[in-house]
């Protein structure tokens, strides 16, 4: 799978796209904003490109955030099913040599 940009849909209905594109001759990339107009994607330009960049990224780092509280909550879950293990288990050392618990 490859990714294609960050595809967000506003309150209206209207699709927008976040991607990269790379710029020709130049090591850089930068982001360009899209947006569904009768089923083709136009370059959004001008005053509006900048308004829609900032709402798209914001709209990217909200999502982020998302999925680091799912992740959390996951690892919440997990550690409360985690066996207990008594201190002096914890501070012995493992059977192999030049290892040491990781707990």
């Amino acid at each position: 799978m490859t990714t294609q940009g960050l595809l967000v849909e506003n309150q209206n209905g209207q699709e927008f796209l976040l991607r990269t594109e790379s710029r020709q001759g130049l090591k850089t990339h930068r982001l360009i904003v899209l947006q569904r107009i009768n089923g083709e994607w136009q370059q959004v330009i001008g005053m509006k490109e900048g308004a829609c960049r900032e709402s798209l990224i914001a709209a990217f780092v909200d999502f982020f955030v998302d999925i680091c509280h799912v992740l959390n909550s996951a690892n919440s879950e997990l550690a409360t099913l985690r066996p207990t293990i008594s201190r002096r288990a914890r501070v012995q050392g493992s059977s192999q040599p030049n290892l040491r618990s990781a707990l």
